[in-house]
């Protein structure tokens, strides 16, 4: 009888230090796409690794690619208005 081989499958391309390495510097800049993450990591270590890599470590690292939402910059006014309807409405129950 045969068994399985025990650790048969691929090898990991990055180290669990290098994940959190990736984590790390998606992290303090959130704008950066996965691509960029991937560059910054080929100049840090020299190990080239796909984008797609990157977003898997990411979505492990609790990061997921969002689309930043489209919205109108509120002006002075617009935040006096607010305000002073929040004041009114206060304690509405």
């Amino acid at each position: 009888m045969c068994s399985r081989r025990h650790g048969g499958g691929r090898v990991r391309s990055t180290t669990p230090a290098e994940d959190r390495y990736i984590v790390l510097s998606a992290k303090r800049n959130r704008r950066t796409t996965a691509q960029q993450v991937a560059n910054q990591f080929l100049a840090a270590s020299g190990k080239q690794i796909s984008p797609k890599t990157v977003a898997r470590r990411l979505k492990r690292g609790g990061l997921y690619a969002r689309r930043p939402v489209v919205c109108v910059p509120l002006t002075r006014q617009h935040r006096t208005a607010r305000l002073q309807w929040c004041r009114k409405h206060h304690n509405w129950t």
